[in-house]
């Protein structure tokens, strides 16, 4: 069951003053997305790079909630072998957003 701990919730406390100190983010970068966890209620650990306005770079691996049906549909497709299923992986994800100037209050 996806609830987040008091750590990851210090941890994502701590990246966004890091990244409001740097001067707001001006780039945000999603590395990677793990594998559904969980049985009800399914969860994935991420990793998100953010480059700030100052240049320094923030790395954060929060646990986010997964929709149940995409979670359910990847488990039932990699154990039936579907062609598509078994050649994606969702931790080969990687994207990459500019952040406007006036999109970030700070």
């Amino acid at each position: 069951m996806w609830r987040p701990s008091l750590s990851q919730l210090r941890e994502i406390r701590r990246a966004v003053s890091e990244v409001n100190d740097g001067g707001g983010p001006r780039r945000v970068r999603l590395q990677r997305v793990g594998r559904p966890d969980g049985l009800i209620l399914p969860s994935s650990e991420v990793s998100v790079e953010v480059k700030t306005a100052s240049g320094r770079v923030v790395r954060l691996q929060p646990e986010v909630p997964i929709p149940f049906l995409y979670a359910w549909g990847y488990r039932l497709a990699r154990r039936l072998g579907l062609p598509l299923a078994s050649t994606l992986d969702p931790e080969d994800v990687s994207v990459e957003i500019p952040v406007p100037g006036w999109a970030w209050p700070g």
